[in-house]
């Protein structure tokens, strides 16, 4: 579904004239759809780690610490524990708190083979100062939701024939609880079960791993434990 299409799909569902043209109206109902519909958007892509939003960056160490290409132009937010040094082979540590950055600096030697990273003022920083050449790579999510026609990404929508890495029907739902309480209307049972599908997409998304009580190791190849016959 596009831009446009939603916004109609809203319309229909809630009884409001259908509009020919979204993006770029005069007619403030349709205004405040659009409004609506990219808020939907964006609070939906910051709900969930979706799986269509998560991206895979690299970069390759300055010999300093903030590292000037280590965060991409569409950076949302962090995948936690996703962070390796690629030429070490080993993981990165972090985000570590401030007090942790600041005791680092007040060490006088401090050394490590796990570097250790942080994000502040938009930088990305890494202590120890690491040498040039290594291969940092890490998961992280876009704040581009939507994207054009033609599948250039965006953080919101620009157009009526624009589209949406999301789940459609979220966003219909997501608009149209919005628009009541926008309208002063009763928008409990709507924002109910927007909050139930959204739930459900989310479990979908992206498959589960399975719950088990024993340790995981980094390297799903090795094999710790047997899968049965533990002397009982």
């Amino acid at each position: 579904m596009t831009c446009l299409s939603i916004i109609q799909d809203v319309c229909a569902r809630l009884s409001l004239v259908q509009p020919s043209a979204a993006v770029g109206s005069t007619d403030k109902q349709v205004i405040q759809l659009l409004a609506l519909l990219n808020q939907a958007g964006r609070d939906l892509a910051s709900f969930f780690p979706w799986q269509a939003l998560t991206e895979e960056k690299t970069f390759v160490t300055t010999a300093t610490a903030a590292q000037a290409t280590a965060l991409p132009s569409d950076f949302d937010r962090f995948i936690p524990n996703s962070f390796f040094n690629r030429t070490t082979r080993r993981p990165m540590t972090g985000p570590i708190t401030p007090r942790q950055w600041q005791w680092i600096q007040a060490q006088p030697v401090y050394s490590t083979v796990y570097l250790a990273f942080r994000e502040r003022t938009g930088q990305f920083l890494i202590a120890p100062t690491p040498p040039a050449g290594q291969t940092i790579a890490y998961e992280y999510i876009s704040e581009n939701w939507a994207k054009s026609n033609t599948s250039t990404p965006q953080a919101l929508y620009l157009a009526d024939t624009d589209l949406t890495y999301l789940d459609e029907e979220l966003l219909t739902l997501s608009t149209i609880w919005r628009f009541l309480r926008a309208q002063g209307l009763d928008y409990a049972e709507e924002m109910t079960t927007f909050e139930r599908q959204q739930e459900q997409v989310a479990a979908r998304d992206g498959g589960a791993t399975a719950l088990t009580l024993a340790p995981q190791p980094i390297d799903i190849n090795r094999v710790n434990l047997p899968d049965g016959n533990f002397g009982m």
